[in-house]
């Protein structure tokens, strides 16, 4: 064997090593993981009870149900529900959520002043509260609402009636009806630049929320979820 060939095979072996350490190294670490697909029967919300998910809110008529790997949100008049689970994860620079709309709420549009959303994620950061604008609703850490939206820019931060200094409302990704979606988003980065702030508090709490009470027509709406998780 030639000291040519030699070196060749080697420098092949050296460049293989060096491209499956680069893939390992942009493969991103998961810091929290949560998803829906391990339903064994039963009441849904018992379910999802033993998941450590608590409704915080319910309007209405909201069905959840599970549906193969995932969790399907539905209202068939205006309604809106949320579920929220605490966590701790002090440690992330990204969101990724697995997804989609079936059907969209009727004139949904956070751009028109019509707050409503077929399916939101909500990132609850630190435990400091911060007020609500309003006497009769209680102060809550900051938040950020992320959406699946129809015909809304992407990427801008909305503001609600309330929470106002600690909340904002983003749809981070259009959908077709239908389409299962994987949506990655800097949430981190958006803290920052939402509020002004230049240290990124633990993540205290996600929830899932459908909200049709401010919808046209008959507010209905669906959707699905089947993973969240938080990345390094």
């Amino acid at each position: 064997m030639s000291r040519s060939y030699r070196f060749g095979i080697l420098m092949c072996t050296l460049l293989g090593a060096a491209g499956l350490a680069a893939r390992a190294l942009s493969v991103p670490i998961v810091s929290y993981s949560t998803s829906f697909s391990d339903y064994g029967g039963g009441s849904p919300i018992d379910w999802l009870a033993g998941k450590g998910y608590e409704l915080k809110r319910e309007a209405g008529k909201v069905v959840f149900v599970p549906a193969g790997n995932n969790l399907v949100l539905e209202t068939k008049e205006k309604a809106a529900a949320l579920l929220v689970i605490k966590v701790n994860v002090p440690t992330y620079s990204k969101i990724r959520i697995k997804w989609g709309v079936n059907v969209f709420p009727p004139g949904a549009s956070y751009v028109k002043g019509i707050r409503s959303e077929a399916i939101m994620v909500y990132v609850f950061f630190g435990s400091k509260t911060i007020p609500s604008g309003s006497s009769f609703i209680p102060d809550i850490p900051y938040f950020i609402g992320l959406s699946l939206c129809e015909s809304d820019p992407v990427g801008e931060g909305f503001t609600g009636r309330y929470f106002k200094a600690g909340g904002r409302y983003v749809c981070i990704s259009r959908a077709q009806k239908g389409e299962a979606l994987t949506t990655e988003y800097a949430i981190a980065d958006a803290f920052r630049q939402l509020f002004g702030q230049g240290e990124v508090p633990a993540i205290t709490g996600l929830g899932v929320a459908i909200d049709t009470e401010s919808a046209k027509g008959n507010g209905v709406a669906r959707s699905f979820i089947s993973q969240i998780e938080l990345l390094e």
